[in-house]
């Protein structure tokens, strides 16, 4: 007698290895690699040191920080064990920061240790704490504290590479919108980018010489 095929979908989550029927289900079929249930002891306060001066975290490990909880591997299914109302909580600020994720709340973009989807996406501790204050989130005065937010919080400083894909896609910007942003020797012209922002009536919130600084360095690029 001939045996008939199921095809299953298995998809990786933070909670573990999940086995789904088919792509669109909303409930898993069965979970892989479920250990015993951690203790506990392991739900412990954060090593504000630490985080202080790593600044990013990933979706789940912030959240897991801003609940003053150490963002461990296993804390998540420690939390489910034995702190359900928690647990609930946790998993529904981790839903919220995912979802809106590169819209209300920003994310490192190009981050060498970067994944697929919203879980291997980084975020600014600093920006995560102050965006969920703002929707009234309770519980973020360890956060608040560890990362010395009223003191001196920790600046994330901008490489030289980001400021020149930054310098980059604003070259390619005048190029494409700025008349004879090049000039009848070749050379990039800054007046040309003034005149262009003053016909658009647009307050850029920079001086003159800022602009006039950024074209220079602009023709860092090579000329046409």
């Amino acid at each position: 007698m001939a045996t008939k095929e199921t095809t299953y979908i298995l998809k990786h989550s933070p909670e573990g290895l999940r086995l789904f029927k088919d792509r669109d289900a909303d409930q898993p079929y069965a979970e892989f690699g479920a250990g015993p249930v951690p203790d506990a002891s392991i739900l412990t306060s954060p090593r504000w040191k630490h985080w202080y001066q790593r600044k990013l975290a990933r979706p789940w490990q912030a959240t897991l920080l801003g609940m003053n909880v150490e963002p461990v591997s296993n804390a998540r299914m420690a939390l489910k064990a034995h702190a359900p109302e928690k647990y609930r909580v946790f998993k529904d600020r981790l839903d919220i920061l995912k979802t809106l994720l590169g819209y209300e709340i920003e994310y490192l973009d190009d981050h060498v240790r970067e994944g697929d989807g919203a879980d291997g996406k980084y975020v600014e501790l600093v920006e995560y704490c102050r965006y969920a204050e703002s929707i009234g989130w309770e519980g973020l005065d360890s956060m608040r504290e560890g990362l010395m937010l009223d003191q001196k919080p920790p600046v994330l400083q901008i490489s030289q590479r980001q400021t020149n894909n930054v310098l980059r896609v604003l070259d390619l910007t005048f190029r494409n919108c700025v008349p004879n942003y090049f000039d009848g020797k070749g050379q990039r012209s800054a007046t040309a980018v003034l005149k262009w922002f003053e016909s658009q009536e647009t307050d850029v919130g920079v001086s003159d010489k800022t602009i006039s600084n950024w074209v220079a360095q602009c023709a860092a690029f090579g000329k046409e």
